[in-house]
């Protein structure tokens, strides 16, 4: 990507963050990248074209801000992990806000985001076993099979939402925290006594 498709990129994230992709005007979008609207259609000459580019850069955060902390082998690494997560839905707000509609407007989106669901479902079930095998979490119960493949379902549903509840209910502050803190009720029937202790560590060093 060019200097100046960076610049539209960047300042079309700013704008749909603000007040989201309907109510953003190209020329909105020229003027804050300080670039005429002429210039503007020379590099994107449809608002699809620039969606998919601006998904195309949250693809690459995404990778190397999150995902690209699965190869670390740390006690907190599902934490850490997750509060990158968390650190990326605040950057890019505006799609979490409206995944559905947003879906919708550009299908030529769903075939990447689902493949960015099957890959959080992997890395958070892999997290699982890594927490197990250091003592973090409980085995799942033998009388509940397919329990913890619940449980990623459950976990991703309030990593996905979390910022557009948080929205709805007026809350301010660090949702960051407030959302590993929401996580952590979610999770705390699964978690050892270590895992809990290692838990309230990670959210308490936020402070």
């Amino acid at each position: 990507m060019n200097k100046t498709k960076k610049k539209i990129v960047d300042a079309a994230v700013d704008l749909f963050n603000a007040v989201g992709i309907v109510h953003t005007r190209n020329q909105d979008i020229a003027k804050k990248a300080g670039i005429s609207l002429s210039n503007f259609n020379y590099h994107f000459s449809t608002k699809k074209e620039l969606v998919i580019a601006v998904f195309d850069l949250m693809t690459v955060v995404l990778n190397e801000k999150v995902y690209g902390n699965k190869v670390l082998v740390r006690e907190d690494q599902g934490l850490f992990i997750t509060k990158s997560y968390f650190e990326f839905q605040q950057a890019f707000c505006f799609f979490y806000l409206d995944t559905p509609n947003i879906l919708k407007t550009f299908p030529e989106l769903n075939e990447k985001v689902q493949n960015q669901i099957q890959e959080s479902y992997h890395i958070i079930k892999n997290l699982h076993y890594l927490s197990i095998g250091m003592g973090h979490m409980k085995p799942e119960p033998e009388e509940f099979p397919g329990l913890y493949d619940q449980l990623v379902r459950h976990i991703m549903i309030h990593n996905h939402f979390w910022f557009a509840h948080a929205q709805i209910k007026g809350d301010t502050g660090n949702l960051i925290k407030k959302g590993l803190e929401s996580l952590f009720s979610l999770s705390y029937p699964y978690l050892t006594e270590k895992g809990i202790a290692a838990y309230k560590k990670f959210i308490a060093d936020m402070e």
